[in-house]
C-alpha cells in the first residue's frame, strides 16, 4: 500500500464510520481488510497507528454509535485484533480504552448487533489475530471472555460455532508454547509447569469439554468432540494428556452406546490419539478403544468404523486386522457355502436380507478392500485367492449368475442388476490383477470381463469399470495365450461396442484401445492383430463419430496406433486429422490432433514424415479459436524446437563451421514451418495463457540467437507488415526506432514509419527490441491485479460514497 492509498485512508474511513453511507459488500470489506493484513505484516502495527491516528477515532466511532451497520463493525472487530496483535500496537490501543470499547459488548451502542452473526464471528477472529503474545492472552481471559467463547461453541451459526472452537484450541495451544514457570522453553507433563492463572484458564476450557461430552443434548456432544480432536492433535503437554485423563470415562461411554451419528467424529478423536505419544501409554487406552468401537462385529456400525479404521494411516497393526477382518465379513457371508458361514452373527445376516443395508455393506466391503490392496494389512485371515474368489463370484450374482447352493440367500435377489455393487467389484478385481496367487484364477476372470462386455444390458459405467480392470489384468497377465485371447475374443467384442448406440460407451472403448496399444508398444504381435482384425479401420471410421468427445477419443486412439504402426497408417491417418483440424466445428477433437501431432513428434522415427504436414498444423493451431487448441500447438512449437534443435550446440560459444550451418539450417526451418509467426502472433493472443506459454519460448529463443551472435542471420528476415503481430510491434515497439534510424524524431507526429518496415527486420534483432522479460512479469499478474489493488478499492469506496450523496441531493 503505497502513500497515495495512505493519502485515501482518513476518507475511507470517515465514509465506512459514517452510518447514514451505504456499507460496501461484504468482499470490499475483505479485501480491505486483506490490505491492511499485508501492510501490518510489512511494517509494525503500531507504526501505522502512529501515521494513521484516523484508525483509532474510526474504531471508538464504529464501537460507540448507535447506528453502527453489523458488517462494518465485523471489519472493524476484525481491524482492531490484527493491529493489536503486536505489543505496541496492543498498548496504544488499550491505553485509548479501544480494546475494551471492541471487545466488550457492553461499551458497543447498540447490544443488539450481537444478535447477527456477523458481529459474533468477526469478534472472535479479531481475538484469535490478536493472539501473539502474553498480554492479548491475559486480556481474552479477563472480563468473562472465555466463558462466553465457550458459550459460542454451540452456536446456532455452524461458522461461530467452528471458529470458537479454533479460538479455544488457539488458547490452549498459545499456553503450552509459551507460558512456563520457570521461563524455560522445556514443557513438562504436569499441569503444574504452568503459571497458577493459565491453570485456571486451561482447567476452566477443560472442564467445558468434559461436560460436553458427558451432556445428553447431541449438538453439544459433537461440538464437544470436535474440540477434543482438534486439541490433540495441535496442542502439545501438559494440557494434551491431561484433558485426555479428563475425558476419558465419558469418551468410554460414548464408544460403547454406539451412537451412528457420532462414528466419524469418534473415528477422528481417536485417529489424532493415534499419531500421539498417547497410543503407547496404556493407561491412554487409545488401543482399547479402537477396539471397542469395533466391537467383533456384532453391532450395527462396526462394519462403518472397520472401514473408517483401515484407512487410518497410523494404528496398531493387531486393532487394523481385525478391522479388516469384519471389512471381509459381508462379502464372505453373502458369497461362501452355508456350511462355511455358521459364524457369521445374527446382525450381519439381518443387514444383508434387507435391500438398502446390504448394498451399503457390500459396497463398503469392495471399497476398503481396493484401498488396502498392495499393504500387508489386505487379506486379514483370509488368502488372496479366496478374496479374489469371492469377488468374481458376487460380480456373476449381479449379472444373474448364481451358484444353486447359493440360491437360498435372500441377498441373491438385491444384486442382481445392481450398478453401485458391479462398479465396486470391478474397481477391486482390478486392484487384485498384481497379486501372483491369482495367476490359476486368470482364465476364469478374462471370461467374466469378457461377459461384462458382451451383456447388451450392461450400464455404461460399469462397462467402463470392465475396461479399467480388463487392461489391468492383461497388463499383469503372464497367460501363454494371452495374444490368441486379445485378436480371437477380445477384439470383434470391441468391435461391436464401436457400434453402440451410446456415445459414452463408444467413448469408453476407444480409451481403452488407446491403453491397451500404448501398453503394448513394441510388440509386433498386437501390433500385426491390431491390422489383420480390422480394428485400424473401426478406429478411422470412428473420426467421422457424430459426438464430439468420441471424435477426440478416436483421434487420440489412432495417434496411439500410428505410434507402433507402420508410416502406411500414418499416411491415412493425416488425411483425416488435418481435416477434422481445420474444419470440426468442436473444440476437443481439434485439441486431441495437435496432441496426437506432439506424440508422434516425440517419436524419434516420425519427424521426416511429419514436415510436410508442420506448418499446416501450426498455422491452423495457432489461429483457431479454441484457447486450449493453441496452448497445445505452442506445445507442439516447443517439442519441434527440442527435437530439431537436439544435435545443434548452441548452448556452446565454440561452434565450429559445420554446427554453425546446422543450427543456421534449424533457425530456417522454423521459418519455413512458420514457427516465428506463431510465436509472436501467441504473444499478442487475447488469451493470458497464450501469451505466457510463447513469451516464455520466445525467451528460449532470444537465449539461442544471443548465444549465437556471431553466426549469420541475415536470412533469418522476418516481414513485421501486414500481420497481426507485426501491426502490434510496430505500434508498441518499433515505431521510435525506425524513425529515429531514419533521422525523424518522435516529436515528429504523423510521419509514416511503416515505409521503413517493409524490408523487413532479422529475427535477433525483433527479440532484442521486444522487452520480454518486462511482459513476462506483466503476465504474471492477474488480469484484474488494476482493479483489485488497495487504491482501486478504496477509490470506488469513496466513489460510492459521492454517488450516494449526489443522489439525496437530487431527491430534495
Amino acid at each position: 500500500m503505497d502513500s497515495d492509498c495512505l493519502s485515501l485512508l482518513p476518507a475511507v474511513c470517515l465514509v465506512l464510520a459514517d452510518p447514514k453511507q451505504s456499507p460496501p459488500d461484504d468482499t470490499s470489506l475483505e479485501k480491505l481488510l486483506d490490505w491492511f493484513k499485508e501492510l501490518h505484516g510489512q511494517s509494525n502495527g503500531h507504526v501505522l497507528l502512529q501515521h494513521q491516528p484516523c484508525l483509532l477515532d474510526f474504531i471508538s466511532t464504529v464501537c460507540t454509535s448507535k447506528t453502527t451497520d453489523p458488517a462494518v463493525l465485523s471489519f472493524t472487530l476484525k481491524l482492531t485484533g490484527l493491529l493489536a496483535s503486536t505489543k505496541q500496537g496492543f498498548h496504544l490501543l488499550e491505553e485509548g480504552g479501544l480494546l475494551a470499547c471492541a471487545f466488550d459488548r457492553e461499551v458497543w451502542g447498540v447490544c443488539d448487533l450481537w444478535q447477527d452473526a456477523l458481529v459474533r464471528s468477526g469478534w472472535m477472529q479479531g481475538l484469535l489475530s490478536m493472539l501473539k503474545h502474553q498480554q492479548a492472552l491475559d486480556f481474552m481471559c479477563g472480563n468473562g471472555r472465555i466463558k462466553l467463547i465457550l458459550q459460542l461453541q454451540n452456536d446456532r451459526s455452524l461458522f461461530v460455532a467452528c471458529l470458537a472452537n479454533q479460538l479455544l484450541v488457539h488458547i490452549l495451544h498459545f499456553l503450552t508454547s509459551s507460558n512456563v514457570t520457570d521461563g524455560s522453553d522445556v514443557v513438562t507433563s504436569s499441569e503444574s509447569s504452568l503459571r497458577p492463572d493459565c491453570v485456571s484458564v486451561s482447567s476452566e476450557i477443560m472442564s467445558a469439554v468434559v461436560e460436553a461430552l458427558s451432556s445428553e443434548e447431541h449438538p453439544k456432544v459433537l461440538q464437544g468432540l470436535r474440540l477434543l480432536s482438534l486439541v490433540v492433535a495441535q496442542c502439545g503437554e501438559p494440557i494434551r494428556s491431561t484433558l485426555w485423563k479428563d475425558v476419558l470415562v465419558p469418551l468410554e461411554v460414548l464408544v460403547n452406546r454406539g451412537s451412528e451419528s457420532l462414528i466419524h467424529t469418534l473415528i477422528t478423536v481417536l485417529e489424532a490419539a493415534v499419531r500421539t505419544p498417547l497410543l503407547s501409554q496404556l493407561e491412554y487406552k487409545v488401543e482399547e478403544l479402537l477396539e471397542a468401537m469395533l466391537s467383533d462385529g456384532n453391532r450395527k456400525d462396526c462394519f462403518q468404523c472397520a472401514a473408517l479404521i483401515v484407512k487410518l494411516e497410523k494404528c496398531p497393526e493387531v486393532v487394523k486386522r481385525k478391522a479388516t477382518d469384519i471389512i471381509l465379513l459381508p462379502l464372505q457371508c453373502v458369497s461362501t457355502q452355508p456350511q462355511a458361514k455358521k459364524e457369521i452373527n445374527v446382525v450381519l445376516k439381518e443387514q444383508l436380507s434387507q435391500k438398502a443395508s446390504c448394498i451399503s455393506l457390500l459396497m463398503q466391503s469392495l471399497s476398503s478392500l481396493a484401498q488396502l490392496a498392495h499393504t500387508k494389512y489386505f487379506c486379514g485371515d483370509a488368502s488372496i485367492q479366496s478374496i479374489t474368489s469371492s469377488v468374481v463370484l458376487l460380480l456373476r450374482m449381479c449379472s444373474g449368475h448364481c451358484p444353486s447352493s447359493l440360491l437360498h440367500i435372500n441377498s441373491f435377489t438385491h444384486l442382481i442388476g445392481c450398478c453401485k455393487v458391479q462398479r465396486c467389484g470391478l474397481d477391486t478385481l482390478g486392484a487384485l490383477s498384481v497379486y501372483e496367487e491369482n495367476l490359476d484364477l486368470s482364465k476364469d476372470i478374462f471370461a467374466l470381463l469378457l461377459d461384462y462386455l458382451q451383456r447388451p444390458d450392461s450400464h455404461a459405467t460399469v462397462l467402463k469399470k470392465t475396461f479399467q480392470a480388463m487392461k489391468k489384468w492383461i497388463v499383469f497377465s503372464v497367460l501363454p495365450d494371452l495374444q490368441q485371447f486379445i485378436s480371437r475374443d477380445l477384439f470383434p467384442v470391441l468391435e461391436k461396442r464401436m457400434c453402440d448406440v451410446r456415445w459414452e460407451v463408444r467413448d469408453s472403448t476407444l480409451e481403452f484401445i488407446t491403453q491397451l496399444t500404448a501398453a503394448f508398444n513394441g510388440n509386433s504381435d498386437f501390433t500385426e492383430a491390431l491390422h489383420s482384425s480390422g480394428m485400424v479401420s473401426v478406429l478411422l471410421s470412428s473420426l467421422a463419430d457424430a459426438e464430439g468427445y468420441v471424435r477426440a477419443s478416436a483421434v487420440a486412439a489412432v495417434g496411439q496406433a500410428v505410434l507402433v504402426s507402420n508410416s502406411t497408417l500414418l499416411e491415412e491417418a493425416l488425411v483425416q486429422m488435418m481435416a477434422i483440424l481445420s474444419q470440426d466445428t468442436e473444440g476437443f477433437p481439434r485439441r486431441a490432433v495437435v496432441q496426437a501431432f506432439t506424440s508422434w513428434l516425440k517419436g524419434s522415427h516420425l519427424l521426416t514424415a511429419l514436415e510436410s504436414s508442420l506448418s499446416s498444423v501450426l498455422s491452423l493451431g495457432g489461429n483457431d479459436f479454441d484457447w486450449e487448441v493453441k496452448m497445445h500447438t505452442l506445445e507442439l512449437a516447443e517439442v519441434l524446437m527440442e527435437k530439431t534443435l537436439t544435435c545443434c550446440p548452441y548452448a556452446v560459444q565454440d561452434f565450429g563451421s559445420s554446427e554453425d550451418t546446422r543450427f543456421t539450417q534449424a533457425l530456417m526451418k522454423f521459418k519455413d514451418f512458420g514457427l516465428f509467426e506463431l510465436l509472436f502472433n501467441s504473444l499478442f493472443d487475447c488469451d493470458r495463457p497464450v501469451c505466457e506459454r510463447a513469451c516464455a519460448l520466445l525467451v528460449k529463443l532470444r537465449t539461442l540467437t544471443a548465444e549465437s551472435a556471431d553466426l549469420d542471420h541475415s536470412a533469418l528476415v522476418l516481414n513485421v507488415c501486414g500481420n497481426r503481430w507485426g501491426d502490434e510491434v510496430q505500434k508498441r515497439y518499433l515505431k521510435a526506432s525506425a524513425c529515429v534510424t531514419n533521422g525523424v524524431t518522435g516529436s515528429d507526429e504523423g510521419t509514416d514509419c511503416s515505409l521503413h518496415c517493409t524490408r523487413g527486420i532479422s529475427l535477433p534483432k525483433i527479440l532484442q527490441i521486444l522487452d520480454l522479460d518486462d511482459m513476462q512479469r506483466m503476465l504474471t499478474l492477474s488480469s484484474d491485479h488494476v482493479v483489485n489493488s488497495p487504491r482501486s478499492l478504496m477509490e470506488d469506496i469513496l466513489s460510492a460514497a459521492q454517488q450516494s450523496e449526489e443522489n439525496i441531493v437530487d431527491c430534495y
